[in-house]
């Protein structure tokens, strides 16, 4: 029998929910191993720790384009991440 090899990894995409912290307004999203909280009206991060539970209040998924604006948030922005790219020199 033989072996079906992905050539492409799959990767997972992220998920953002709407949430509130500490009565500010923003989203929650897990890009990779900590739960972050974006707040877009001042572009701040929180990494949330155990002690933020009791304050949050999560309230419902984020579509698809959002989620993706904070993807790039995330890792700097969209304008960091198209200019941070390798080029290849022939």
């Amino acid at each position: 029998m033989a072996a079906i090899v992905t050539p492409f990894p799959a990767t997972r995409k992220s998920r953002a929910f709407y949430a509130i912290l500490h009565g500010l307004a923003g989203v929650i999203t897990r890009p990779h191993d900590a739960v972050l909280f974006l707040d877009p009206e001042s572009s701040a991060v929180v990494t949330l720790t155990p002690a933020d539970t009791p304050h949050l209040v999560v309230l419902g998924e984020v579509e698809s384009a959002m989620a993706q604006y904070l993807d790039d948030m995330t890792r700097g922005g969209a304008a960091r991440i198209a200019c941070s790219r390798l080029s290849e020199v022939a």
